[in-house]
């Protein structure tokens, strides 16, 4: 009996429903011996995933799986479809600030509800719903609006920029998409991640960092920069920069550093932005988790700047 739950898992992407076991003849009785034994995870009634690989998923890993899993257990032809970023994930798009349910919406009149780990919300035209391998899934544009209507702008920006960045969505699907969401404060926080979504963002941190420095009072400085030196050579390009007052923002992620190498390249170059007059700001994950912070690395580097420039 194992071996066949286990072979069938593997066929359906390592989750089933009852449905499913009970096509091969397992009922309640050896379910829940499974389920003892560690071969299943039941995630909700109804709702399985095999065990190895639920135990062995990182926890961001996990709401991919889970979303799967909350979706196979409506069976072949509901009228849900995977939405928020629950439909990011299973098309591969980075979320950030967003929660651990299975969200869902209907794609006919019937009521949304919610529980513990599943969220189904109202209707979605179906002519916003892509078919994706593991069932109906909101596209991209539409699901990215979703989450800023639901979580904020700097979710919704995170993905968005990801989405624009990797071609999955356009502005102008962006813009098509708005309607559907209706009014209120939730379609204000998708309008405007709508306007301030960049392809230029190549982060998540980045995302964050330019959202932080809007919160902060700041302009929206250029992202992806060059500086050239005197003579018009290039010296860097930099992931945003204050132009007139000389001052450079760097999310710095750490991960490039494991390198030797690549630490003393990066030395280097910020010792060359700094020859050239410019304050360079770097800023960490742990940096954006305290705007406190942020600002006053960054009025500090704008004070210096000015008095260098003074």
């Amino acid at each position: 009996m194992e071996g066949d739950v286990m072979t069938v898992l593997g066929s359906l992407g390592h989750v089933a429903a009852t449905a499913d076991l009970a096509a091969l003849g397992v009922g309640p009785r050896e379910t829940q011996a499974l389920v003892r034994a560690g071969v299943l995870v039941r995630l909700r009634r109804g709702t399985f995933v095999e065990g190895p690989v639920w135990r062995a998923a990182a926890p961001w890993n996990r709401h991919e799986i889970r979303a799967r899993a909350v979706l196979r257990t409506f069976g072949p032809g509901a009228a849900v479809a995977l939405s928020l970023h629950s439909a990011l994930v299973t098309q591969g798009l980075g979320v950030h600030g967003v929660d651990d349910r299975a969200h869902l919406c209907r794609t006919d009149g019937g009521r949304s509800f919610h529980d513990a780990v599943v969220v189904v919300h109202r209707r979605v035209p179906r002519e916003f719903v892509v078919d994706l391998e593991c069932g109906p899934a909101v596209q991209v544009a539409l699901s990215v609006l979703q989450v800023a209507a639901r979580f904020g702008v700097e979710s919704g920006l995170v993905s968005a920029d990801a989405a624009l960045r990797e071609g999955r969505a356009t502005r102008a699907e962006l813009d098509g998409a708005l309607p559907v969401l209706g009014g209120g404060r939730g379609q204000l926080r998708a309008a405007r991640t709508a306007e301030l979504a960049s392809a230029l963002s190549e982060s998540a941190g980045e995302s964050r960092t330019r959202w932080l420095l809007l919160t902060l009072g700041l302009p929206l400085p250029e992202q992806q920069a060059q500086v050239v030196d005197r003579d018009g050579l290039f010296v860097a390009r930099v992931d945003f920069l204050y132009r007139a007052e000389k001052v450079v923002v760097e999310f710095d992620g750490m991960l490039k550093y494991a390198d030797p190498e690549a630490l003393r390249q990066e030395k280097r170059r910020e010792d060359r932005l700094r020859e050239l007059g410019y304050e360079v700001v770097r800023l960490t994950w742990a940096d954006l988790a305290d705007p406190r912070v942020v600002e006053r690395k960054l009025r500090a580097a704008f004070a210096r700047s000015l008095a260098r420039r003074g």
